[in-house]
């Protein structure tokens, strides 16, 4: 429970920094999304038998569509599917030798 309510604090705030605080600053010609950057490494080093990171994937477009002009929906079906892919991926085709042990 404690480490939902920590990530819907994190995703929160990776949102309102990225919206209101980036903005304003032009490092690259794009702002890079921090939101699905911060879920797609979530889904990318949890282990690939939890299922932590569809929550996150969940979480992160919900996020990123109340923060966005975009229909309500898209961006949680963007993140759902890339997490749902990345994770199959993971169980398919990626052996990790030292996650075994753990």
């Amino acid at each position: 429970m404690k480490k939902y309510l920590i990530l819907i604090l994190f995703f929160y705030l990776i949102a309102l920094f990225q919206t209101s605080f980036l903005v304003h600053f032009n490092f690259f010609p794009f702002l890079p999304n921090l939101i699905l950057i911060s879920q797609i490494l979530i889904t990318v080093f949890e282990n690939p038998k939890e299922n932590l990171a569809l929550f996150t994937s969940f979480l992160a477009g919900f996020f990123w569509d109340i923060f966005s002009e975009n229909p309500l929906g898209w961006g949680i079906i963007i993140s759902f599917s890339l997490s749902f892919l990345i994770k199959i991926i993971l169980r398919q085709y990626v052996r990790i030798p030292g996650l075994s042990r753990f």
